[in-house]
């Protein structure tokens, strides 16, 4: 049976690109030449061009393959051997008129046979699903179920819009990157130490954002309600523009928040967001903190309004002065207890998608793709040196095809950060099930 697909239309192709943003592009001299705007885009034609040889050349396809059989595609013999056939992925085909044909359900049997598929087809994305209770290309003849998955997580920069002042949409820079390093820290952080977590994989999401995928057994088998459990964990911060709210904070912080706060948001704060942000330099980002401190008390919020009024003082300035003042007040004012640490959270702690993490059978672009606007592929990130990534620097297919780059480091990071161990742990498990079976056996020859 063929795989579904189902056409996606972008309406005005020619002004607006997948995510709705104005498009940035570059064609030089008829040639393929790599321009970086702001935003890093390269036009869609430029990327197109370059992806048969990415697939052919670069991508790691046996590699990915491998992560997602979890160890059943090898010939041991207490292997799930239909466990490969069974998980979903999607080729996402560009066509000339600027649509997209999302062929969903395909399965492989093994890494030669979706190595084939992907130069064959040369999708503009791929994306992983879960792992069905049977092929997903039976769909149409059987009762598909999801059985395990990925647990995933996606933050997108988009979602800091109200708080950065350099960029918005799409476009990053490196003022307002280190929210999406902060993010990493914390829920890294947090996954492992509060879940017990341990096979993480970080993957910057080619454009604008970043993904983290946890392979261990517990976590892949987590059902919908427990997924968005963990999910809820994270999102203190709700709600958007003026009505987004802080939990978990006041009276007194979680202490997974607090671990967070102290450990990464009150340094960032101070000594990079504020400095290359400016936000109490801006009148409205000056207002959205002066509101929030107005919901503990209107006349702090009023006296402060008339200080600033007329001052040049720079937001690290002025954000000293809110601080003295608010530590002043809340010795009489208990509303304003936590006020300082509910400010800083509410503009720079993490911002999860809950609808991405709590799905088993949401569809997610899966590592070592390539962005169609930037170009850029989607490489593995090093949690333990976040602060040294550079999504400028990142590999654009162009880049690789010109042998100005290579993806030698991502797949060192891949494998060193995250495939290692889980393949490991993978290995020992079915030797585990191979000793169980031998106890069992003996234990009835004993009997």
């Amino acid at each position: 049976m063929s795989a579904p697909e189902t056409k996606r239309v972008k309406l005005d192709a020619d002004a607006m690109d997948v995510d709705g943003e104005k498009e940035n592009v570059a064609a030089v001299g008829g040639g393929v030449e790599e321009k970086k705007p702001r935003g890093g885009n390269l036009e869609s034609s430029v990327v197109q061009r370059a992806m048969p040889h990415y697939y052919d050349k670069h991508y790691p396809g046996e590699l990915l393959f491998k992560w997602l059989s979890q160890g059943n595609d090898k010939g041991h013999p207490r292997a799930d051997k239909s466990y490969p056939t069974r998980r979903e992925f999607t080729f996402v085909l560009n066509k000339d008129d600027g649509s997209e044909i999302f062929a969903r359900y395909k399965c492989f049997a093994n890494a030669k046979s979706y190595g084939d598929a992907v130069k064959k087809e040369k999708p503009g994305r791929i994306e992983f699903g879960p792992v069905y209770n049977r092929k997903p290309s039976e769909k149409g003849s059987v009762d598909l179920k999801p059985v395990e998955r990925e647990l995933v997580f996606d933050i997108d920069m988009t979602d800091y819009d109200d708080v950065r002042t350099c960029c918005s949409g799409a476009d990053i820079c490196g003022k307002c990157w280190p929210l999406m390093t902060v993010a990493l820290k914390i829920l890294d952080t947090g996954l492992r130490e509060d879940f017990g977590f341990k096979h993480l994989l970080w993957v910057y999401s080619g454009r604008r954002g970043i993904h983290c995928w946890i392979s261990d057994e517990r976590a892949r088998k987590l059902s919908d309600e427990a997924r968005a459990a963990v999910a809820e964990y994270f999102a203190i911060v709700k709600g958007e523009g003026k009505s987004r709210r802080v939990l978990s904070v006041a009276p007194q912080m979680y202490p997974a928040v607090e671990r967070a706060y102290k450990n990464e948001l009150a340094d960032y704060w101070i000594n990079s967001y504020l400095p290359e942000q400016r936000i109490l330099e801006h009148e409205d980002k000056l207002e959205n903190v002066l509101d929030l401190i107005g919901t503990a008390d209107a006349n702090i919020k009023a006296d402060l309004q008339e200080e600033f009024k007329n001052s040049k003082a720079d937001s690290v300035a002025r954000w000293k002065r809110i601080e003295e003042t608010i530590s002043k007040a809340s010795l009489k004012n208990y509303r304003l207890r936590g006020m300082v640490e509910k400010i800083i959270c509410w503009h720079v702690y993490p911002r999860v998608d809950i609808e991405v993490s709590k799905h088993m059978n949401h569809l997610l672009k899966g590592p070592f793709c390539v962005h169609p606007k930037t170009g850029r592929v989607c490489i593995p990130m090093d949690p333990k040196a976040a602060e040294k990534f550079d999504p400028e620097q990142v590999p654009t297919v162009v880049d690789l095809k010109q042998g100005v780059k290579t993806l030698d480091g991502a797949i060192k990071t891949f494998n060193e950060t995250f495939w290692n161990a889980c393949d490991a742990e993978n290995a020992e498990r079915l030797t585990a099930k191979t000793r169980a079976a031998k106890a069992s056996n003996q234990q009835s020859i004993d009997f």
